[in-house]
């Protein structure tokens, strides 16, 4: 209080000797400044304690993402240590599967191919097979026939006994003989 009694009294004093000059300004001035101390002695308490909890709030928040952060570095030291093969070990078996697979790539063609010519094959062999059976059906049909055209000639040349058939019937027999 007593330092606000001499601030009054000086400046008094300085008003009365027309050192400051009182207009709208400087009372507009003196009531800012009058206001900011009341202000600052009267609630700087309860603006420290809120500061304070805050402060509070924002250390705690961020020690527990310090210790979350720390504990999983110490985890992933813990599994790298355990398994430090385990990491390069995937990482060859991860160039190893793009090998392989782009090897595959590089077969399906020929692998389409083989199936093909498989298939071709196959359809090429039934048909070889089918072309036999059909020759051998062809003749023992012939051979029927002839079979039973000979019969004929047999018997009309013997048993009814027809000249032409005789005559024929004997230069079959030399035609046969001289085949054999």
């Amino acid at each position: 209080m007593l330092n606000f009694s001499i601030v009054v009294i000086l400046s008094l004093i300085l008003i009365s000797k027309n050192l400051i000059l009182l207009n709208e300004e400087t009372l507009i001035l003196l009531c800012f400044v009058t206001f900011c101390w009341l202000g600052f002695n009267k609630l700087k308490d309860s603006l420290y304690a809120d500061f304070e909890t805050q402060r509070k709030e924002i250390e705690t928040k961020f020690l527990e993402s310090f210790e979350a952060i720390v504990s999983s570095l110490i985890t992933n030291l813990k599994w790298q240590k355990l398994f430090p093969m385990l990491i390069t070990n995937f990482g060859i078996l991860e160039k190893q599967f793009t090998t392989l697979s782009s090897k595959m790539l590089e077969q399906v063609p020929a692998i389409q191919n083989q199936e093909l010519q498989k298939t071709y094959s196959k359809k090429l062999s039934f048909t070889k097979r089918l072309e036999d059976q059909t020759g051998k059906v062809i003749s023992l049909v012939l051979v029927k026939k002839i079979e039973k055209i000979t019969f004929l000639k047999y018997f009309y040349s013997t048993k009814i006994k027809i000249a032409t058939f005789q005559c024929s019937y004997k230069i079959a027999l030399r035609e046969y003989i001289e085949t054999i």
